[in-house]
Order: C-alpha cells, then structure tokens, then sequence
C-alpha cells in the first residue's frame, strides 16, 4: 500500500501539479525495477521517505521503468548532471573505478551474513573514499544477491558445463569464470535471454534468483543451481557537485531516505527462498551445492582472485586485502557459521 501511494503521488505531481519549470528543479532518482519488486519497493520507500523527512518540502521524480536506457546510459546522465542520484552495480561503476570488480571475484563470500558484515563494517569507508574522487557520493549499498546458475539439464560440478553454452553479463568476470568452470560462452543481452533459450542458442546461463523467476527463464531452462559464485551489489549515488550545492538539511534528508542495505538484504533474501519455493511447484528444479561441490568449484575458480586484481589495477589489492581481513574478524566471532542463504 506504501508504494503504491507514493507512487500514484509522483505520478500526479509529474502529470499534473507541477509546471515545467518546477519539474526541472525536482531531483531525478534512476534505477531498474519491474513493477512489484522488491526493488520497486526500495524506490518508492525512497521517494516517500524524502517526502515525510522534509515535511513535503522536498520530493523526487523516479526513473526505475528502464526510462533512462541502459545502467551505461544512465551512469553517464549520473556523471553529467542529468540525473541527481542512481543505484548503479559495481560492474556498472568498474567503468571508471575498476578496483570494484574484485567484489564479483568468484565465490569470495560464504553466506549472507559475512557480506552485510564485510560490506557494512569495513567496505563502506574506503569504497565511499574512492567514488568521491570521482565526483560520486556513496550514500549505500544496494545489495542484489547471489548469482546461480540456471540450465536445461542439471550442474552440479564444473564437469557439468563441458560443452555448455551459458549467456553472462557484459563484464570480465563473468567470462573469466566461465573459462575457468571450462564452459562456452555468450554475451547475450538480458531481453534476448528467453528467445537464445528458445532457440537453443544458450544452454542456460548465469543470474539472480529475482531475474531469473520474473524474467521467466525457468519454463525454458527448469534446473537452477545454487553455487552462489559471487554476489551481486550495487551503490546508491549522487552526483557530487548537486549535492554539494544542496543545504545540509537536504543532504541529510537524502541519506537518511535511502532504505537500509541491511534491510533490504534480509527483504528480498526472504523473498527470493519464497519465490523459489513456489517456482519449485510449478516444475523447477533446485540443486544445492554440498560442502564438497563447493570445494571443488573453488579449487577451478581460485587463481582468478589474482587475475582480477591484477587486471583492476589501482587499489584492487588493498580493498581485497581489507575484505580478507574482514573474513577473518567474522569467522572469529562467528565460528560456527556456515554457507547459508
């Protein structure tokens, strides 16, 4: 109910309540959310706390529908002004801060709970520190999960891609796990996935639980394996020089708007084990990794580690540094933790 009155709000106040001139002076929010994600919740929870923590004074047009183009296009609006604040994956971001790949380097994290703690206790300061240098404001993170497999028959283990071909994303690392696992590759845009599948183009491929059940992709590729290789993230930001420009109390209103990372995590977490289960009873089949599958996959992934860092360049080696360091602070005081979520 939420978001679907702030939503019907905003929609009244672009169409309606306010003159072009006004329009143009209300901050641009961009995003990509489909209707009744969780990710359309986490931007009209935004919108609407910007209201209520401004007493109505400030308010934001949202753009999450796919209106301002691809995460490229609309990183470059972020970077030129045309839009005032952004959710953009690390991948994304990697375009001009290529250390941040070294958060898709295959399986680095072991449960949902390392990463909140690695990204929330000792990722923000020194990640925030780097996007300032490039005019950018950290104001979160913006989780997105894990990344599984998905497939027309069953992988359990590396072997299993033998002659495979998986669509991935547009990114390095992608393609430097898929050769490593030993499987062929295409770099398939995501509204071309069904129709490869269809076709027989792509066997199967890589995603998120929440793309991978709203995309539709199981009717066509029903085994999705959770090997949970790397974790998806991305970072809400602000164009410095607009926010900069804007009175402390605005820029107070905009930070503390943005929902929690940790809650987010633990929202669409819960969501993802529902929607699967109830994509289980239309037909999906879901593989879990043992302790020793996972062992096995890592031992064929490892030395990546160190081709990505070498590859980023920059701080890569320090900021893999710091997350190994924040591994081990978490295995301390959670010695009995395992693989979950």
């Amino acid at each position: 109910m939420r978001s679907l009155i702030i939503g019907l709000f905003l929609s009244i106040l672009v169409s309606s309540g306010v003159s072009s001139a006004e329009e143009e002076r209300i901050p641009i929010a961009g995003g990509r959310a489909a209707p009744g994600t969780v990710g359309d919740i986490y931007w009209n929870c935004f919108a609407e706390d910007i209201i209520k923590g401004s007493n109505g004074r400030l308010s934001v047009r949202l753009l999450i529908r796919g209106e301002a183009g691809p995460e490229e296009t609309l990183f470059m609006a972020l970077r030129r002004g045309k839009i005032q604040v952004a959710g953009i994956s690390t991948s994304g971001i990697s375009l001009i801060l290529p250390e941040l790949d070294v958060l898709r380097a295959p399986f680095l994290f072991d449960s949902i709970e390392e990463v909140g703690f690695v990204l929330d206790s000792y990722l923000r300061k020194p990640v925030a520190a780097l996007l300032f240098e490039k005019d950018l404001i950290m104001l979160d993170w913006m989780s997105a999960g894990w990344l599984n497999l998905y497939s027309k028959t069953p992988i359990v283990r590396p072997e299993h891609l033998l002659g495979k071909r998986m669509r991935i994303n547009v990114d390095d690392s992608a393609r430097m796990f898929m050769q490593a696992v030993g499987a062929d590759f295409a770099q398939i845009s995501f509204s071309d996935v069904l129709p490869s599948l269809q076709t027989g183009l792509i066997d199967g491929g890589e995603q998120s639980t929440q793309l991978f059940i709203t995309g539709g992709f199981f009717e066509y590729a029903p085994h999705y394996t959770l090997t949970r290789h790397a974790f998806l993230t991305a970072v809400v930001v602000a164009n410095r020089q607009w926010f900069e420009n804007i009175p402390e109390e605005d820029q107070a209103v905009f930070r503390h708007a943005v929902p929690s990372d940790s809650w987010y995590r633990d929202f669409f977490t819960k969501g993802n084990a529902k929607a699967l289960e109830e994509t289980k009873a239309r037909g999906l089949s879901v593989q879990r990794l043992t302790p020793r599958d996972r062992k096995i996959w890592k031992g064929h992934t490892m030395d990546l580690r160190k081709r990505l860092i070498d590859r980023a360049g920059g701080r890569a080696q320090e900021l893999y540094d710091i997350i190994l360091e924040a591994k081990t602070a978490f295995a301390a005081q959670h010695p009995s933790r395992s693989v979950l979520n």
